[in-house]
């Protein structure tokens, strides 16, 4: 017989799983733990349930394969596999060794084409020149940075750390939590995360936060630019008169001039105050208009119904004589047909006398080229060789409303010293008003009687012997809040009213001689476009393909010469 002979069959029971798609799992855990880690602020429930996903599918795999495990640790890859390890241990050692003399010694080198981390040689000069500069104050960069500018912080460290030690200490630095210190962001307009304040600081070393300047994002030149605003912004003061049916500084209605007192301190940087004439006359007032310690001083007068007493009127007239300075917004004439502060006897004579300048008791209508009505008369004649309305060189068709306007007339022999410049007209269709009673019974129909166009509604003049400058506007409402949101219709009424005043200081003198710092232009920073389907393709190359097919390569390469357990 023949002797048979059983089939054998393999003990083993087959896996039901495989090991390497625990390998799989695991990595795939280590790369969701590794995108959360790179693009979020806090490590979350997603990142640790990544790691965790890859140490419970790493210990499956050693449960399922344990041969395959041990001769990871044990065969050819770990013999060669240590040496490696060793190697790279010795390696990164000395890299922290070299790292930890080079930030003993403080030595620095930057290596970026855009000098992200130090001063090119532009900054440090004007950096530098601040620090020896006495009469510099010492100032302090806010940088409000949350959690999410992490990154950003540590990068702009760095160039912070680089302000500090080319000014000699002068400037310092400081990283705010807009999240945590909402009530400090609100004080220097912080108005997102990322965004700066360069702020003075006093004698005591406190921090002057009015005279602040709100950075929106890091560069060089915008920082330095502002460190030397804050440093040289001068000591410039406007004093608006409270007078009887006057306009409210901080009132932020239609009619107020709250907009012009925020271009005034936070744009310009400088101090306004509502004053009365006690304010001016007390013996322990703390307002003096001719302080020698003041860059410039400015009297504002906005209105007034009815004519200042000639005692009052003194104190204006001897601020001007001694080369004092005012920008007057003349309020309409009373519809009695009395006068008013502007058209009053005793400042008409003043303004003439001085200054060859009178406001008529009048109202100027023009219904050709108006804003909303006849008695809103629109200037479109300009003299742009001037520096109050000079902004309106090569702007197409800009305008000025002016509401209720007086005439100005302009002597034909000015007074020894005084030059006179005529701003801005009206148009050739505007006409004159003399009779008040009858404009307020609504009888607004031209006559032959009229004068007409063009009249004179914006004026500035200058005494070249005692400094003494005046702008004098034939509108009260020419400077108001209504008019801010008009520069898409070429309304420039809050420019104009604010640079008068610059003028009238000689701020725009004193700007243009403080150094800015300019943008220097390299090829390097030219931008590249392209279009959707090219971003697209770059952005599948660089985050993608690259790096997952070197990852999946490597895991190719570990796979087929892996030890294999018979």
């Amino acid at each position: 017989m023949t002797q048979q002979t059983p089939n054998s069959t393999n003990s083993e029971p087959e896996v039901f799983i495989p090991s390497s798609f625990m390998l799989i799992l695991a990595g795939l855990g280590l790369i969701v733990a590794l995108v959360v880690k790179l693009t979020q602020p806090e490590f979350g429930v997603v990142g640790w349930g990544g790691l965790g996903l890859a140490g419970l599918a790493l210990l499956a795999w050693v449960l399922l394969d344990p041969a395959q495990a041990k001769a990871i640790l044990t065969g050819r890859t770990a013999k060669y596999g240590g040496t490696t390890v060793v190697v790279t241990v010795v390696f990164i050692g000395a890299l922290v060794a070299i790292y930890a003399i080079v930030k003993q010694q403080s030595w620095r080198l930057d290596l970026t084409q855009l000098d992200f981390f130090s001063l090119n040689d532009q900054n440090r000069a004007v950096i530098e020149g601040l620090a020896i500069d006495p009469n510099a104050p010492d100032i302090r960069i806010l940088a409000f940075y949350g959690t999410a500018q992490a990154g950003q912080r540590d990068q702009d460290s760095v160039l912070f750390d680089d302000y500090v030690a080319a000014s000699q200490g002068k400037i310092s630095y400081e990283f705010v939590d807009p999240d945590k210190n909402l009530i400090e962001a609100q004080a220097y307009d912080i108005q997102r995360a990322g965004q700066l304040a360069v702020v003075p600081l006093d004698a005591a070393g406190e921090p002057d936060t009015e005279n602040a300047e709100r950075v929106d994002f890091v560069s060089q030149e915008e920082l330095t630019n502002a460190i030397i605003r804050v440093a040289a912004s001068g000591d410039f003061r406007a004093y608006f008169l409270v007078v009887q049916d006057g306009l409210g500084l901080t009132d932020t209605g239609a009619g107020g001039l709250s907009t012009l007192n925020d271009n005034l301190t936070q744009r310009l940087n400088w101090t306004s105050q509502e004053v009365s004439f006690f304010d001016l006359t007390g013996p322990d007032s703390a307002v003096n208009l001719n302080d020698p310690a003041a860059d410039g001083v400015v009297l504002v007068v906005v209105g007034g119904s009815a004519p200042l007493p000639d005692n009052q009127l003194k104190t204006i007239t001897d601020y001007l004589d001694a080369g004092g300075d005012m920008v007057l917004f003349a309020s309409p004439s009373n519809a009695d047909g009395s006068l008013n502060l502007a058209t009053a006897d005793n400042l008409s004579e003043y303004l003439w006398t001085h200054y060859g300048l009178l406001i008529n008791n009048d109202v100027i209508l023009d219904t050709t080229q108006a804003f909303s009505s006849g008695l809103e008369p629109v200037a479109q004649d300009f003299n742009q060789n001037h520096f109050i309305t000079g902004i309106l060189a090569g702007v197409d068709q800009p305008r000025m409303v002016f509401e209720v306007p007086h005439t100005i007339d302009i002597a034909p022999t000015l007074p020894d010293n005084v030059t006179v410049t005529e701003l801005a007209r009206t148009s050739a269709g505007s006409y004159d008003k003399t009779d008040m009673v009858a404009l307020a019974n609504g009888d607004f129909q031209q006559t032959e009687a009229d004068a007409t166009g063009p009249f004179v509604v914006l004026a500035a003049a200058e005494n070249t012997a005692t400094g003494s400058r005046i702008v004098v506007f034939s509108s009260m409402f020419a400077a108001t809040n209504q008019y801010e949101d008009l520069r898409a219709l070429n309304v420039f009424n809050a420019d104009i009213a604010l640079r008068s005043l610059a003028w009238a200081t000689n701020f725009d003198q004193f700007i243009t001689q403080v150094p800015q710092v300019t943008t220097q232009t390299r090829p390097e920073d030219t931008p590249i476009f392209v279009d959707q389907q090219t971003s697209w393709m770059i952005n599948f190359i660089v985050i993608i393909l690259l790096p997952f097919g070197v990852l999946g390569l490597g895991i190719l390469v570990w796979w087929n010469n892996r030890e294999r357990s018979f």
